[in-house]
């Protein structure tokens, strides 16, 4: 009897980890938003929502990840010049897994969170006056 349960345990938690991978594959994820703190002055605007500040159709407004089944981890955006920043002889970035934590091989100090139809992600920048600010990405699935 408790052979049959351990292997239950076992074939429930590899399915579980597949279910997860498939549900992060399955779709492209969209930013909803970016909140930036300290407050942020870009121009004549001050705010905490980075979105706002950068307008409609910037690159952070327009971004989505793809996260496909092989592994491989590609990040888009529709902006104007958006691409200029993608090296086009690049090995390709992959992605894995470690419970909700989603790392990323070119960037693996900033991991996503996934929860829910959430993926989250913090990072910090340090501007030339040296204050220090936070910025927290929120994408959801589509």
């Amino acid at each position: 009897m408790n052979r049959i349960l351990l292997i239950l345990i076992i074939c429930l938690s590899f399915s579980s980890k597949k279910d997860l991978d498939k549900k992060l594959s399955s779709k492209n994820w969209r930013i909803e938003s970016i909140t930036v703190t300290p407050a942020m002055t870009i121009g004549s605007k001050i705010s905490t929502n980075y979105l706002d500040l950068s307008g409609p159709s910037s690159c952070e407004a327009t971004t989505t990840l793809i996260f496909s089944a092989d592994g491989i981890f590609t990040q888009s955006a529709n902006g104007a010049l958006c691409d200029l920043f993608q090296l086009p002889n690049s090995k390709p970035v992959t992605w894995t897994r470690e419970g909700n934590q989603i790392l990323i091989s070119s960037a693996p100090q900033f991991p996503y969170t996934l929860s829910g139809n959430k993926l989250t992600q913090t990072k910090t920048s340090v501007a030339s006056g040296g204050t220090v600010y936070t910025f927290e990405y929120v994408y959801s699935s589509k």
